[in-house]
């Protein structure tokens, strides 16, 4: 069978499985879509792992079952997706639906019932498939703005059966999009010991020049050995502004692919190597990521469709290449850049220098190492790499440089309570300084008579004290008020040192159920929970900070329920 026939049939049975099935799938939201975010975007630890769907700054728009199937999983948490529903589907797809101000009538009876149960706001239940049946196009939610976003919007995601994250525009959710993905720089590696670009032998910011909107042509570079290329680059869709990730990404040389990545799918197991194919030296310091166009040795990520020597361009004497960088957003659109190479062996001139210092990181073993009076250690698996740490100590405060390398896991830090006065051990706890001369809370326990960290970050470490109870104060009303038209007590609570660690509410002696939002400091109470018997009722708030300091307050009220409306009958 010819070649460019089995090509059609494979295009076509792709076309149809991606497109087909948008005709059984609905959005999930009733508004035309533009996205905050897209799929596989490089985020702070992680790739996106769906699309965030803008609600122009609103939240409580209906949000819409995509298709038949059943609620599987509910998680309410103060971070991460906020309140979040996954839904299950016939075809082996689950929906995911985050950041959501509410749930529908018969979802939201269900979990706060399991929340009351729990006296816990935060939870996760897996209903059984009985439960929480949904039809296609019926509203499960509204959209809201919990957790750890940044402003209102859906997080809309599709999974496979294995939980693994797809790309929703292959199912049909498409946006309108004429725009060419942005070149902001373009950066040349030497990827061996004896490899260089022009005479040097560490990264090289290349000059480009934009022909057009689709089209770069780089300055011609002379190089030898092995050699690869990064791109600062993002997409755009028409009438947005934010800066999105790529779809796929090609590099050719002299007209052959020798890299070709594409975000389809990636595994969550795996989402931490996205520090392995970025500049992370680059990214500490200056706080953008370079992709990086070639695969490191440790990298487990499955996104790449094509590979020649995993990317490594290989440059000799005298040879004239040109590489083609090709980077293409979901809809087609792409931008090419031309970069000249001459293989050309000369002497190097610059080289990267790496510092050494006492304190060697394996990333195979485990390491411990003592500088009085503290003590740090790392499991095996810490990192990708060996490294070197640089290490300042004090008595009352430590400086770990950052390596300029990831980490993989979390690192242990101790100090002993006993070199703290007596008085103060119980009150003690780690921060971290930040760039800004700020301090920030470290999660730290007191374990063996000793104050115990883990933590993934590097940077000056300071002992402090909190001994100060949390603040609490109510915003909509006064003490031993008249509270009987009002739908909602609301309250601030923050600790300036340790941090909120957990709190509770009681009316008269009975928990009740109390949302708090972490980025305003609102602690919110709805009067539709549960009705009061009687006029006069007691409130209790207790709020109770990391170093277990708590704040109670206490206020009596006064409240008459509604009388239910009754029909009349003609």
């Amino acid at each position: 069978m010819p070649k460019f026939f089995l090509q059609f049939l494979s295009f076509f049975f792709l076309y149809h499985f991606a497109f087909g099935q948008s005709d059984s799938l609905v959005k999930p939201l009733d508004i035309t879509m533009y996205l905050a975010g897209t799929f596989g975007e490089l985020r702070g630890n992680h790739f996106h792992s769906g699309l965030d769907i803008k609600t122009h700054g609103e939240t409580s728009l209906p949000v819409y079952a995509v298709d038949d199937g059943y609620v599987y999983r509910i998680k309410i948490s103060r971070y991460g997706y906020g309140k979040a529903l996954y839904v299950k589907h016939p075809s082996g797809l689950v929906s995911v639906y985050g950041h959501l101000e509410s749930f529908s009538d018969r979802i939201n009876n269900y979990i706060k019932q399991k929340q009351y149960k729990k006296q816990s706001y935060e939870i996760e239940v897996f209903p059984y498939k009985i439960e929480l049946p949904v039809k296609k196009g019926d509203i499960i939610a509204y959209s809201g703005n919990t957790g750890g976003s940044s402003g209102p919007h859906l997080h809309f995601e599709l999974r496979n059966e294995l939980e693994h994250p797809l790309n929703p525009m292959s199912y049909g959710f498409m946006v309108k999009d004429t725009q060419y993905p942005i070149v902001r720089n373009v950066f040349a590696y030497p990827l061996d010991s004896l490899a260089h670009i022009n005479n040097v032998g560490k990264r090289v910011k290349l000059n480009m020049a934009k022909k057009n909107d689709s089209l770069y042509i780089g300055e011609p570079i002379k190089a030898h050995g092995f050699i690869g290329f990064g791109i600062d680059a993002y997409d755009r869709q028409d009438w947005t502004k934010n800066y999105n990730g790529l779809y796929k990404i090609d590099v050719l040389v002299n007209g052959l692919t020798v890299f070709e990545q594409v975000m389809e799918e990636f595994s969550f197991a795996n989402t931490k190597y996205i520090n392995a194919i970025i500049d992370y030296p680059y990214y500490v310091k200056h706080r953008k990521r370079i992709m990086q166009l070639w695969v490191k040795p440790y990298n487990l990520l499955e996104i790449y469709t094509q590979l020649v020597n995993d990317g490594r361009i290989s440059i000799k004497n005298d040879r004239n290449y040109m590489v083609t960088i090709k980077l293409s957003d979901y809809n087609g659109n792409t931008t090419n850049i031309h970069i000249p190479v001459k293989g050309e062996n000369s002497q190097i001139v610059e080289n990267s220098l790496k510092t050494r210092t006492p304190f060697l990181v394996l990333k195979d073993q485990p390491v411990k190492y003592t500088i009085k009076p503290w003590i740090i250690s790392f499991n095996a698996k810490s990192s990708f790499e060996d490294f070197y740490l640089k290490i300042v100590n004090n008595n009352h405060f430590m400086t770990i440089k950052n390596p300029l390398k990831p980490l993989l896991k979390s690192y242990t830090i101790k100090y002993p309570l006993s070199l703290l006065p007596e008085n103060l051990q119980k009150y003690a706890y780690l921060t971290l300084l930040n760039k800004n001369k700020k301090t920030y809370y470290v999660s730290s326990v007191h374990k063996n008579d000793s104050l115990v960290a883990r933590t993934k970050r590097f940077g000056t470490f300071l002992i402090r004290y909190d001994s100060i109870a949390p603040v609490i104060k109510p915003l909509n009303f006064k003490p031993n008020s008249d509270l009987t038209n009002y739908h909602f007590l609301r309250f601030y609570i923050g600790d300036k040192k340790s941090g909120v660690k957990s709190y509770q509410g009681f009316i008269d002696g009975q928990w009740i159920l109390m949302e708090y939002d972490y980025k305003t400091g609102k602690l919110t109470y709805n009067f539709d929970d549960k009705p009061l018997s009687g006029h006069k009722h007691h409130l209790k708030i207790l709020v109770t900070d990391n170093l277990g300091n708590t704040r109670q307050y206490s206020t009596d009220f006064y409240r008459k329920e509604p009388k239910p409306k009754h029909l009349k009958l003609n």
